[in-house]
């Protein structure tokens, strides 16, 4: 059995906006990772995050309503997800900061249209 890896990278930043992708495993080892790399970008010019989840995995391990650990805590903030499984999306739906794409070009021009 290997360990799951996560890896978080900023893509870009623009005013309060930050693009993140996300790749490898989501498992409970992992989720506390993501958290935290979310909550070391949380400042107070950065309070949207669009979050890439195209190659993330969410592993069996991790219970469905594990996942709202995952966001940081603070009404100002809102998360973009893009392109996360079906049971991820389900999670995080709940969450009224959340707003859900189903790809990245749907996602982008969103981010496009914002100053």
């Amino acid at each position: 059995m290997g360990t799951a890896t996560i890896q978080v990278r900023v893509l870009a930043v623009a005013g309060t906006r930050v693009w993140v992708a996300a790749s490898g495993t989501l498992c409970v080892p992992t989720l506390r990772t993501m958290h935290y790399s979310l909550c070391a970008r949380v400042v107070d010019e950065r309070t949207q995050f669009y979050l890439d989840f195209n190659d993330v995995r969410r592993d069996d391990s991790l219970s469905p309503a594990e996942l709202p650990r995952l966001l940081p805590a603070g009404s100002r903030l809102r998360f973009h997800v893009v392109g996360a499984e079906r049971a991820t999306r389900a999670a995080l739906e709940a969450d009224p900061r959340c707003r859900l794409y189903p790809d990245v070009a749907s996602a982008w021009e969103n981010w496009s249209r914002q100053p």
